[in-house]
C-alpha cells in the first residue's frame, strides 16, 4: 500500500508542478498586462476603421473629411470615425496611453472617447472624449476635451512644439489630470472635466483629407499607479429569433408575405446589448438608418466609406435578415463636393455613384430607395400643371429623366433588386399624392425599371393623421400599375397612448390587407436613438414616437401591433 502510494506521489509531482508553475506564470502574464500594458495594434481589429489600410509599419489612417449634412440641407458637423467594431478599454482609476506615429502629412489626430457618439437622423451627439491634435504645418499640438454637453469642445489647450521626425506621445490620467507627454517629456496638461467616469475607452482617430494621412505605428495602454486596463472584446451578434411572439414571427405565421422592419444604426447596435437584442430579434427586413446615404458612404470625390455600411448588412445577413438599402440619391444629404460640382460633370458622377454603391451590395441587398424625398414642398412647383419634382442638383442637370437614368443605372448594377421612389405625403389625397402618381404614369410609360413606392408614414403631430381609406385606395391604384408598395418610416409622435396605437395599427391593417404591400418598417426602435430627438440639444431631449421608450421599455403600441399580428 506504501510502495503504491509513494508510486501515485511520484506520478502526480510532475503534474502538481506543472500547475503550480501555469498559476505562477498566469499571475506574472496579469502583472505584466498591466506593467507593461496591452498592444492594440495587435490584440485590436482595425480591419472595420473608416479609412484604415494594414501596412508593414502599422495601420494607415487616410482622412475621409466626413462632414453630417443637416436636415435642411446646411452644412452640419465633422464626423471624424471611430473603431466601433473594434475592441475597446475597460478602465478603472489611473492608466497610461502612448502611441507611435509615422510619415504624417500635414497632421494627425487621436481620440479618446468614453463612449461612441451617437447619430441621430442627421445629428451627431458628442459623447465625452479627448482629442490629441499634431498639426506639423504649424508646430503645434492641440488638445480638445468635449463633455458631453454640446456638441461644441468645452476646453481647448495649445502647445507649441518642435516635433521630432517620429513622434511618440502619450497621454497619462492621473487623479484629475490629463497630462501630455512627447518622448516621455512633459508637454502640459489639463483637467480631465470627469470625462473618463463610464470607465471605457474607445479610439478614434482623424486628419488632413487634403493629405495622404499617417501611420500609427504603435498603441499601448496600460494601468499606472493603482489602476486597472482591460480590453474588452467587440460583441457577438448571434441571438435568439425563437421567441413566437416577436414582430417577425408573428407576422411569419399570420401573413408569410409580410416582412416587418426597422431603421437601424450600427453605434447602438454594437454598444447597447437591449438594442441589439431587440433589432436583431423583432425584425425580418433592416433600413440602415444613415450609413447608406450619399454623404456618409462618398465623402469626397472617388472616396467610399463602406465601413459601416458593410457591418450592418453583414450582420443582417447573418441572422437571416433582409436589408433594404437606404439611399442612392437624397437632396437632404449630398455631401458639399457633389453639390458643388460642375452641372456638366454631374450626370457621371451620378452614375458612377450609383453603379459603385449597388454594384458593392448586389445579392446581398434586397431593394433600394433609389430617389428619397424628390417632391417639393413649394406649392408654386404644382401650379399650372408643374410636376412638383425638387429643383435638386441632378433635377438642375439633367430634368425628370435624371430619375430614368438613377434607375436605369441601379437596375443595370444589379438586376435583382427591387427599386423603390421614397417619400412623404403620399398616404392621403393631396397635390404630393397626385404628383407621385402623374410621375409614376410617366416612368411607366417610358418602361423605367421601377418596382415600387416607399411611403414613409410619419405621423408628427395634432391633425396629422392618415386616413385609411385613403392609403388603402392608393395602394390599390399603384397596385394596378403593377407596383409594390411598403411603409417605410412611420412613426407617431403622441402624448396619448391610444392615438399612437390608432395610427400604428390603422397603417399596418391596411398594409396587411394590401397584396402588393410588402412590408412595415418603423424609423428606428427606441426613442432613446430615435430620430425625433431635438437636434443639437444637450441634455439630450428625447422625442415619443417609437414602439420602445427611452428605457427600451415596449409601449401599448408595440402589444397593439403584436395583437394585429396575431389575426
Amino acid at each position: 500500500m506504501i510502495k503504491k502510494s509513494h508510486k501515485l506521489i511520484k506520478i502526480l509531482k510532475p503534474a502538481f508542478i506543472i500547475v503550480i508553475i501555469l498559476i505562477i506564470a498566469g499571475i506574472y502574464k496579469y502583472i505584466d498586462d498591466q506593467n507593461m500594458g496591452i498592444d492594440l495594434l495587435k490584440s485590436n481589429d482595425w480591419s472595420s476603421f473608416p479609412g484604415a489600410t494594414l501596412s508593414d509599419n502599422g495601420v494607415h489612417f487616410q482622412p475621409l473629411g466626413r462632414i453630417i449634412v443637416h436636415q435642411d440641407g446646411s452644412q452640419g458637423q465633422e464626423n471624424p470615425p471611430i473603431n466601433l467594431s473594434g475592441e475597446y478599454l475597460l478602465i478603472k482609476g489611473d492608466f497610461k496611453i502612448t502611441a507611435k506615429l509615422l510619415e504624417i502629412d500635414k497632421q494627425a489626430s487621436l481620440r479618446l472617447y468614453s463612449s461612441p457618439p451617437i447619430i441621430y437622423d442627421q445629428w451627431r451627439s458628442e459623447t465625452p472624449s479627448v482629442d490629441i491634435n499634431i498639426n506639423l504645418t504649424k508646430n503645434i499640438l492641440t488638445t480638445r476635451i468635449w463633455d458631453g454637453s454640446s456638441s461644441n469642445s468645452i476646453d481647448v489647450r495649445t502647445f507649441k512644439v518642435r516635433f521630432p521626425s517620429k513622434i511618440t506621445i502619450s497621454i497619462e490620467h492621473i487623479k484629475d489630470q490629463i497630462i501630455f507627454l512627447i518622448d516621455d517629456y512633459v508637454i502640459g496638461n489639463m483637467p480631465d472635466h470627469s470625462i473618463f467616469e463610464n470607465d471605457t475607452i474607445w479610439f478614434g482617430t482623424d486628419g488632413d483629407p487634403n493629405s495622404s494621412g499617417w501611420i500609427l505605428a504603435s498603441l499601448n495602454a496600460k494601468a499606472i499607479n493603482q489602476g486597472s486596463v482591460k480590453i474588452i472584446n467587440a460583441p457577438l451578434f448571434a441571438i435568439n429569433q425563437n421567441n413566437f411572439n416577436s414582430l417577425r414571427n408573428l407576422a411569419v405565421a399570420n401573413y408569410l408575405k409580410l416582412k416587418i422592419g426597422s431603421a437601424i444604426a450600427l453605434e447602438p447596435l454594437l454598444i447597447n446589448p437591449k438594442y441589439r437584442e431587440l433589432a436583431l430579434s423583432q425584425f425580418s427586413i433592416i433600413t440602415p438608418e444613415n450609413s447608406m446615404k450619399p454623404s456618409f458612404i462618398q465623402p469626397l470625390p472617388n472616396t467610399y466609406d463602406f465601413t459601416k455600411a458593410d457591418s450592418l448588412v453583414d450582420i443582417a445577413l447573418k441572422n437571416n435578415i433582409i436589408v433594404h438599402g437606404h439611399v442612392l440619391l437624397y437632396d437632404k444629404s449630398t455631401p458639399d463636393w457633389m453639390t458643388n460640382s460642375l452641372i456638366n460633370d454631374r450626370e457621371k458622377i451620378m452614375i458612377s455613384h450609383i453603379e459603385n454603391v449597388v454594384g458593392r451590395y448586389k445579392g446581398k441587398v434586397a431593394e433600394w430607395d433609389v430617389i428619397n424625398e424628390f417632391l417639393s414642398n413649394k406649392n408654386s412647383l404644382y401650379e399650372n400643371k408643374g410636376t412638383g419634382l425638387k429643383p435638386n442638383i441632378w433635377f438642375e442637370a439633367l430634368g425628370e429623366k435624371y430619375i430614368d437614368l438613377a434607375f436605369e443605372i441601379a437596375h443595370k448594377a444589379d438586376p435583382s433588386s427591387k427599386l423603390y421612389l421614397n417619400d412623404y405625403g403620399l398616404e392621403n389625397d393631396g397635390q404630393r399624392w397626385d404628383a407621385l402618381l402623374s410621375l409614376v404614369k410617366r416612368l411607366k410609360e417610358r418602361k423605367v425599371p421601377i418596382d415600387g413606392i416607399g411611403f414613409q408614414a410619419h405621423i408628427y403631430g395634432d391633425g396629422d393623421y392618415i386616413n385609411k381609406d385613403q392609403l388603402k385606395k392608393h395602394m390599390e391604384i399603384l397596385n394596378k400599375l403593377g407596383l409594390l408598395v411598403r411603409i417605410s418610416e412611420i412613426d407617431v409622435i403622441a402624448d396619448d397612448p391610444e392615438e399612437q396605437i390608432n395610427q400604428y395599427t390603422t397603417v399596418l391593417d391596411v398594409c396587411i390587407n394590401q397584396s402588393n404591400c410588402t412590408s412595415y418598417t418603423t424609423w428606428g426602435i427606441t426613442d432613446l436613438y430615435g430620430s425625433t430627438t431635438k437636434s443639437d440639444r444637450y441634455p439630450l431631449v428625447y422625442g415619443n414616437s417609437l414602439l420602445w421608450d427611452k428605457d427600451l421599455k415596449p409601449k401599448p403600441a408595440f402589444y397593439a401591433l403584436q395583437e394585429k399580428l396575431k389575426y
